[in-house]
């Protein structure tokens, strides 16, 4: 119990202070309190509590492996607690609402490693003063707190930023405070004790991460089959569409987000219809990895289109079916200018069939027609590179003026054409208006409703 107290830094006091004057004032009126336990209750839920109990227990085989090994004793029960908290538990909620499966365990577990072992070991190993600590505590968690309140909403954007700016050179003068008190007492430091304190929380981690694994594919099937029901796939198959998913997709976790959206789109009815569309996914995935050539008569291969406006921050979705025998894929809306609501936006699109993309179109929205310059100049440099990615450097020295002066225009290209239009709007906001600038080959015909 000694070993346990002594580690204790006055930072941890001045923590346990507080929080002990915080229990008081929760328990002095009795509205507070209610409501602070009925806050306690709603997170005391089996479906929160569950989990985060089996991560203790896993974490608790963990320590005992370490305990067996000489490397954990009762001394490191502190760091290890910080650990179980800041990492397992953090790592877990930050799974789930991760809702993109590209990102990988690794990513996740270097990015908290990086702040929870390695910084907080640093500003740990030495402490302000006790008083230092119980005046600074509030004043820094304040700060903290009402920077994260400024990132909630965009007119709140000069407050994050100079708040985010002080809290980053508070914590850059408790690092540099303890990198400073180290230096000065390094043969007190530099002890096989602390070296386990370092050690210890990156062990845990690394071996926590199968956890984290099963924990996001639980979270992943869960979430697709709660859904996939209510997406237009009839109960009775749901059985068999989970049977189908944990022998045929295993931990593809993106494979099982794109299958939820294709039975969406398919609405099987039955199970050949079921099975069918999960065979027909695996063979489009197996074609992106292996697309096929297509002519310039015919079209682009949309797998290669689908990376001409990445470098500039429109990378689509998946090329994938909508409906009848038209295919399509489109970027996420990216957002510009220094509106506070009325953001100006900016989008890429992809149509065309199952094997090749015949359509390929740029659409900027001007939101706020007070200010449509930047806008229309981000435009004409995405116009261009487009027209060179998808036509070549020849048409873009044919083109170019008519795109900078962004005039409606519409144009021959082998195969297929060009053009420009502007759109104003009707009953929608004062002065606003859309461009679109449409690359057609292969015979497609122009969409003037999208």
């Amino acid at each position: 119990m000694n070993e346990i107290i002594q580690s204790v830094s006055n930072r941890e006091w001045a923590a346990f202070l507080w929080f002990a004057v915080l229990l008081v004032a929760i328990n002095v009126k009795p509205d507070i309190r209610r409501s602070f336990f009925g806050v306690l209750r709603a997170f005391c839920q089996p479906m929160i509590v569950g989990p985060l109990f089996l991560a203790a227990i896993y974490a608790a085989g963990e320590i005992f492996l370490l305990w067996r090994f000489y490397w954990w004793s009762i001394a490191n029960l502190k760091s290890t607690v910080l650990w179980l908290v800041t990492f397992a538990f953090v790592g877990m909620f930050e799974i789930v609402s991760i809702k993109d499966h590209k990102v990988g365990l690794w990513k996740i577990a270097r990015d908290i490693i990086t702040i929870t072992v390695i910084f907080l070991f640093i500003t740990e190993l030495n402490s302000f003063p006790l008083v230092v600590e119980i005046v600074a505590l509030p004043i820094v968690t304040f700060l903290v707190l009402m920077n994260e309140v400024a990132k909630l909403k965009p007119e709140h954007a000069p407050v994050s930023k100079f708040l985010g700016t002080i809290v980053g050179l508070i914590g850059i003068s408790y690092f540099a405070f303890s990198i400073w008190t180290t230096a000065a007492k390094f043969a007190e430091t530099a002890t096989w004790a602390n070296a386990l304190e370092f050690l210890i929380p990156i062990a845990l981690s690394v071996g926590f991460l199968p956890f984290l694994y099963a924990w996001r594919v639980w979270v992943a099937y869960n979430s697709t089959f709660a859904t996939i029901s209510i997406s237009g796939l009839p109960e009775r198959l749901v059985p068999y569409a989970r049977w189908l998913a944990l022998t045929r997709i295993g931990g593809d976790l993106e494979l099982l987000e794109r299958w939820r959206k294709a039975i969406h789109a398919a609405r099987p009815d039955n199970k050949a219809e079921l099975k069918h569309s999960l065979t027909a996914l695996r063979a489009l995935v197996e074609r992106e990895v292996s697309p096929p050539i297509v002519q310039p008569s015919a079209g682009w291969s949309p797998y290669l289109a689908m990376q001409f406006m990445a470098n500039y921050g429109l990378e689509t979705g998946h090329y994938s079916h909508s409906f009848d025998d038209e295919w399509f894929a489109s970027s996420p809306m990216r957002e510009f200018g220094d509106s506070a609501i009325w953001k100006n936006n900016i989008a890429y699109y992809i149509e065309g069939g199952e094997s090749a993309a015949t359509v390929l179109k740029l659409k900027l929205n001007v939101n706020d027609s007070a200010n449509p310059h930047a806008a229309e100049d981000m435009f004409i440099v995405h116009c261009l590179n487009l027209l060179e990615r998808a036509v070549g450097l020849d048409a873009v020295e044919r083109m170019k003026m008519q795109v900078a002066r962004l005039e409606d225009f519409e144009a021959d290209i082998p195969f297929g054409s060009v053009r420009m239009t502007r759109d104003e709007w009707v009953n929608r906001m004062a002065g606003g208006y859309s461009r679109k600038f449409e690359i057609t080959r292969g015979g497609a015909l122009h969409d003037d409703e999208s």
